[in-house]
Formats: structure tokens, C-alpha cells, sequence
């Protein structure tokens, strides 16, 4: 939030401050009503996790299926012990069940997660930032991981990641975002270490005032304190080669992490695209990866045919 200091004359006379102040105040009160509702098999699922002594990653699944399959499969393939937790926070029925039957038949934990407040279309991001806050009180807390990441479901490695190494000398590490002096870990790629951050009264909500998406919250709970440069994973746009097509749209690489991009919100064909570059060469797909000029990769997904 922002202090009420730095509010000039004409956005006091508009009210701003108290707009802004009263909505985050509804907003932590639909969080905290919705943290005390409990998922199917909530125990039982703390209490594998409880006995996991490496890292974890909990990746909030949205009506996507074939996304969840091809996390699960690089995950499996370049993380092996990293053990993965997906939380479905799918609105449709159908998707739900098909990403249960998924992680039952790989054995991958999951949690189907209570339905969320916030329904698609009217604000994905604070539904993913209530269900984020939702695993941390009722998941990460109770178990606490050595290690946790937060992956968005349409993430995939591309080749072996140590986690812990990442947080070994900082609380947290992963894909910076800025908005002015503000700056925040997308939630799509994070990693925490627990000791240095589960007492913390973390919060991944927005801070519409200051510019910040979701996680935004915790630039005055964690961020702001810390060395921005030391918690910054690299980044890049690449392009990935369309094996049946031929054609090359570009997307983001994230320290190793393929972010496939659009899933569960009208990229399905962004999506079909790297889910074929992928099963054609997952071993080497990082390599075949071709840097996008400077200059051209400020769009996402956008096709070439070269």
C-alpha cells in the first residue's frame, strides 16, 4: 500500500485513500474467510508433506489438464526430488477430475482446493492470489518445507534445477517485477527458503495503489527489505519451433524455466505449440531455443515463419 504521504491534494479530494484502504480491507476479509475452509483429504495431504525432507513446488492448476501433465513430466524428468504439489483451483468440474485422475495415475500429491470466491473473468488475479494464500497458511505452513516454490501450471523445466542452491545465501529467489522504487516475485516462478520467510505474515494479494500484480502485497512484508539484485533469476525471450508447423513464436525463459504462456486463458494454441516442441526433444529443447533480437521480445507469443 501506498503511505498516505504520498497521496497528492487531487486524489485526497477524490477519496483515493479511503477507496483504496476500504478495498484492502475487503479483500483480506474475503481472505481470511476463505483460509478457514477446508479441502477434501487437507490432513492426510499435510502430513505426506510433512515427511518430505527436499524441496517443494505447489503450482495453483486452472482448467488446464494438458498443462498440469506436461509440468508433471519435466518436473519428473529434471527434478525428480523435488516433490511436486498441485492445487487445483479449476472452476470447471470436468478439468478438475481430469487433473486429479493425472496426478493419481503419476502419483503426484494434489489438493483440491475449496472453490474459489473470485469467479473467471471478474479477477483471475486475486483468485490466484487467495488461493496462493490459501496454500500457504493450510499447506506450507504445517508441513514446513526445507524449501518452496511457487510455479504457475504452465511453467515446464528444461533441464536440472537445484532449488535450495537458489536460496541458499537469500530468503527468496526468482522472476523480479517492477513498478517504480516497488519490486515483487511473480508467483509463477519464486522460491522461498521457509526459515527465513514462514513467520512472516506473507500475503501474495495485489497492491493495486503502488502498480504490483499478484504478490505485490509482499514488497512491504519481505521485498522492500531485501537485495533486489540477489533474488533476480535471469531471463530472456526466446523462440520455440513449432516441429508440425515449422513456425516459431517467442516466449520467456526464466532461469531454465519455460514459460509456455496463455494457458488456461486463451493460449491453448500457444500452449499446443511448445507441448509439441517439447514431446518432439525434451532433453534437448533447451538447446534448440533461439534468442529473440533486442527489441522484438516485448510481445508474447508472437509467430514467425523463418
Amino acid at each position: 500500500m501506498r503511505e498516505l504521504r504520498d497521496y497528492n491534494a487531487q486524489e485526497w479530494l477524490r477519496g483515493a485513500p479511503l477507496f483504496q484502504y476500504l478495498r484492502r480491507a475487503r479483500n483480506r476479509t474475503v481472505d481470511r474467510i476463505y483460509r478457514r475452509r477446508l479441502a477434501p483429504g487437507q490432513a492426510e495431504l499435510v502430513a505426506r508433506l510433512s515427511g518430505h525432507e527436499g524441496a517443494m513446488a505447489f503450482t495453483v492448476a486452472f482448467n488446464m489438464p494438458e498443462a498440469v501433465e506436461l509440468l508433471m513430466d519435466a518436473m519428473a524428468r529434471f527434478l525428480p526430488e523435488t516433490l511436486l504439489v498441485v492445487c487445483d483451483n479449476s472452476s470447471r468440474a470436468e478439468a478438475r477430475q481430469a487433473i486429479a485422475a493425472a496426478c493419481a495415475a503419476r502419483g503426484v500429491a494434489y489438493c483440491d482446493m475449496p472453490i474459489s470466491p473470485y469467479q473467471v473473468g471478474r479477477n483471475g488475479s486475486r483468485s490466484h492470489a487467495v488461493a496462493l494464500n490459501w496454500i500457504f497458511h493450510n499447506l506450507i505452513r504445517p508441513a514446513a518445507p526445507r524449501v518452496f516454490a511457487l510455479l504457475d501450471h504452465d511453467l515446464l523445466p528444461l533441464q536440472p534445477v537445484d532449488l535450495c542452491a537458489r536460496v541458499a545465501a537469500t530468503p527468496c529467489y526468482g522472476m523480479v517485477r517492477t513498478h517504480g522504487k516497488a519490486w515483487y516475485l511473480w508467483p509463477g516462478y519464486s522460491v522461498f527458503d521457509f526459515r527465513s520467510v514462514g513467520h512472516l505474515p506473507l500475503d501474495f494479494g495485489t497492491d493495486t495503489p503502488l502498480g504490483l500484480d499478484t504478490g505485490g502485497q509482499n514488497w512491504s512484508v519481505l521485498y522492500r527489505n531485501l537485495d533486489q539484485a540477489a533474488c533476480t533469476a535471469p531471463m530472456a525471450p526466446m523462440y520455440v519451433r513449432d516441429p508440425l508447423t515449422g513456425d516459431r513464436a517467442h516466449y520467456l525463459l526464466v532461469d531454465g524455466w519455460l514459460h509456455a504462456g496463455g494457458a488456461g486463458h486463451g493460449g491453448e494454441g500457444a500452449f499446443a505449440s511448445v507441448q509439441r516442441a517439447y514431446a518432439a526433444n525434451p532433453e534437448g529443447l533447451l538447446a534448440a531455443l533461439e534468442p529473440v533480437p533486442q527489441g522484438r521480445g516485448k510481445g508474447r507469443n508472437k509467430k514467425t515463419a523463418q
